[in-house]
Parts: structure tokens; C-alpha cells; sequence
């Protein structure tokens, strides 16, 4: 089955920037991933794989401008994939290299004998018309060979016949491949490991990803040689993660210290108490001094997120609950209190 158009895969138009085609990505792989999928239709797999091939491409600005010159055989090993690539056509690149001499300017285009290989060429064949010879091998091999004793276009001599021989290619590296995961405000905290299933060279695979503590909305965690590999022996990519944290119902985060509210009656803050207030760790009791306004922070020591050798502590902020819809006996009380005890709430305030 011929392969789909990659822009209408993600359901971008060609001219998208990186940013609309890094979101588009984003909604499908959530929608078709394995772990967001239950239905276990091994057509969603393959939807899945067919966005990561999609975005693989192009999210990669040298293989999206090979994809829009030439369309899926610009990624799959043939123009622009190398000599050698596989299902490559080895003399795609001098073809076009030698077309920009063009008949239209009377000069000789180049014709390959298919039944040469890479090693007979000889520069002469290419003659006056076959274009920059130098600019032809470095789209064929990737880069320009060293000046040997054969000079012309970067092929070295080679002993007894004039003809020259490529310089060796350095292997390649795999591409990197980013994953986003998300994660409870306690995993993320405290640290995870989690099973990943990850489209890689493509096939579908499971893998244990352990998630450090400390991480945070946005973090990227390097799990090496986990990308893509490439034929040869090019080492792989690595696979980032990318962790997304869920909010917490009470609990929020500062750097490294939690945060979290614990409402008091105004008697309580006025005479002091004793509450209990939950933690990462369980909960614990807390003392209220007496006199406690609302928006004060209670530190609970080393009850924060710990990162390496760092770790927070847990601010109680208190919120203070005055008491609503008082009658007349009440008011009158608080009246007498406020004659007895009167507090200036303005006085530090500087309008």
C-alpha cells in the first residue's frame, strides 16, 4: 500500500512551522498511543506508527526539505538517503547533479552506465557538462573526500589505474526520539518507574523507564540508546521523556517546597490549636499558636521534594474562617471583645 502524504498524517498544511507540527503530533500520538488506547485495534498501533514516521520526518529540517523536494523517496533510503541506503538508488544523486548543466545550455549531460559501479568512475566521464563533480559526491557520500593523490573531486588515487575510490563514511548516529508521560503530583515528587510502550525503528516495544524524584511539568529525562538506529554501526539516539504533572487536588509546588492550605476558625487563630495536616510522607499534627493570622506559613521540616541531595519542607498556609449570619446576642459579644482586646488590622498598611 502506498504510504499517506506525512503533512496530511499529522493534518498540517505544508507551510506549518515546527510549533503547529510539533502540536499536531502531540494530539495524535495521545490519541492513538497504546497506553491512552484501550482498544487494543492493531490498526491504531499502526495509526500510531504511521505519526511517529510522520513526525519523525518532519520535526528534522534537513529530512522535511528532502521530503518536499522529493517526497517519500527523499526519506526511505533514496535521494538524499546516501549511496549504499537502503533501496537506494546510488546514481539518483549524480542524475540530478548532472542535470543542472541542462541541454538548454549546450553542454553534454552525464548518463550513468548502469552497468559501472561506484568504484569505476572516472572523473573524465564526466566532461565539461556533467556539472561540479565535487558538489555531485557530496550529495552522494555526505561529505567531500580528502585531497588525495588522485585530487579531482575528492577521490584519492588509487595504484595502477586513474581512477579514484570513496573516502570510508563515518558511521552514523540514530536520531532521538522524545516521549511525553504524565505523571501524579506524588510520582513526579517521589520518583516512578513506569512501563513505556515506544514506537522505535518501527516496531512497537515495551520498556521500564525510571522517572527520578524531583521532576517537574516540562522535564526531559535522557534514557540513552533507546532512539532510533540506523543500519551500520552507527550507535542509536536516545530517547528522551518528557514528563507531564497532573495538578494536585491541596497540595502545590514551590521549587522544592510544598505548599498547602489548612482553614481555622477565627477562634481557633485567636485562642491557638492543634490540627492534623496531610503530607507527602502521611499525615501530621500541627500546632496553631495562638494569635495565628490568616496567610501565615507553618514550616513542616524536610517534608518537601527531594532531588539529588536537596530536599524542601512543607509550608501550612492558614486560612482563617471568620463565622457569617451572627444575631444579635453574638454581635453584642464580639462587641465587648473588641472593646477589651481592640486590634489596629491598617496599622502597617501604607496606601
Amino acid at each position: 500500500m502506498a504510504k499517506r502524504d506525512y503533512y496530511d498524517v499529522l493534518g498540517v498544511s505544508k507551510g506549518a512551522s515546527a510549533d503547529e507540527i510539533k502540536k499536531a503530533h502531540r494530539k495524535l500520538a495521545r490519541q492513538y498511543h497504546p497506553d491512552m488506547n484501550k482498544s487494543n485495534n492493531p490498526a491504531t498501533t499502526e495509526k500510531f506508527k504511521e505519526v511517529q514516521e510522520a513526525y519523525d520526518v518532519l520535526s528534522d529540517p534537513e529530512k522535511r526539505r528532502a521530503y518536499d523536494q522529493f517526497g517519500h523517496a527523499g526519506v526511505d533510503g533514496g535521494v538524499g538517503a546516501g549511496a549504499g541506503g537502503p533501496g537506494g538508488d546510488p546514481f539518483e544523486a549524480f542524475r540530478r547533479g548532472a542535470g543542472r548543466g541542462g541541454a538548454g545550455n549546450g553542454r553534454r549531460q552525464w548518463r550513468p552506465n548502469p552497468n559501472v559501479t561506484v568504484e569505476d568512475f572516472d572523473p573524465n566521464d564526466f566532461g565539461a557538462g556533467g556539472g561540479n563533480f565535487g558538489e555531485i559526491f557530496e550529495q552522494l557520500f555526505g561529505a567531500r573526500g580528502g585531497g588525495g593523490a588522485g585530487g579531482a573531486g575528492g577521490f584519492g588515487g588509487r595504484a595502477g589505474a586513474g581512477r579514484g575510490r570513496p573516502a570510508p563514511m563515518e558511521p552514523q548516529r540514530g536520531e532521538d526520539v522524545e516521549h511525553e508521560v504524565t505523571l501524579s503530583f506524588e510520582q513526579a515528587a517521589r520518583g516512578t518507574t513506569l512501563p513505556l510502550q515506544i514506537s522505535r525503528d518501527g516496531r512497537v516495544e515495551t520498556i521500564e523507564v525510571k522517572i527520578p524524584a524531583g521532576v517537574k511539568d516540562g522535564s526531559r529525562v535522557r534514557i540513552k540508546g533507546r532512539g532510533q538506529q540506523v543500519s551500520g554501526a552507527g550507535a542509536a539516539g536516545d530517547l528522551y521523556i518528557v514528563t507531564r504533572v497532573n495538578p494536585h487536588p491541596y497540595f502545590r509546588r514551590d521549587g522544592l517546597d510544598v505548599l498547602v492550605d489548612l482553614p481555622v476558625s477565627a477562634y481557633e487563630a485567636m485562642l491557638g490549636t492543634k490540627a492534623e495536616v496531610p503530607t507527602l510522607e502521611g499525615p501530621v499534627t500541627l500546632s496553631i499558636p495562638p494569635g495565628t493570622g490568616s496567610g501565615a506559613k507553618l514550616r513542616v521540616k524536610g517534608r518537601g521534594i527531594q532531588r539529588g541531595e536537596e530536599k524542601g519542607d512543607q509550608f501550612v498556609v492558614v486560612k482563617v474562617i471568620v463565622p457569617k449570619n451572627l444575631d444579635d446576642e453574638a454581635r453584642e459579644l464580639v462587641r465587648q471583645l473588641q472593646a477589651k482586646a481592640p486590634v489596629d488590622a491598617r496599622a502597617d498598611v501604607r496606601w
